[in-house]
């Protein structure tokens, strides 16, 4: 499959969490693709996401510009770290707190 024909899929926004940190829904989609991207298990930087911001600008309809100003507010907030040599990516322990473990939280509600 050529590089340039990815098939996008979802992002489900968990808008409990993302009010309570302020975030955009641009700001929401970048960490979450960022998220998703880090945990590729086929990864040549495993725990980093590794995309350019034109990339991860493509995949949403964004400018580079967004993308790298949605990127600071999420490391002021706490929710990304970027690799000083390399410039990757990957979100924290409080990304993985306040969304992730809140949507697994969900899921298991509505499972009951």
């Amino acid at each position: 499959m050529h590089k340039d024909k990815v098939k996008l899929g979802f992002t489900t926004i968990q808008h409990d969490p993302r009010l309570r940190h302020k975030l955009s829904n641009n700001e929401y989609c970048i960490a979450d693709a960022v998220y998703h991207l880090s945990h590729n298990p086929d990864s040549i930087a495993p725990g980093w996401c590794f995309a350019r911001r034109e990339k991860l600008g493509k995949f949403f309809g964004l400018s580079r510009r967004t993308v790298i100003n949605a990127i600071s507010k999420l490391k002021d907030k706490g929710l990304l770290d970027i690799d000083k040599e390399t410039n990757y990516l990957r979100t924290t322990k409080k990304w993985y707190e306040d969304f992730i473990l809140f949507e697994l939280q969900e899921k298991e509600k509505h499972r009951m």
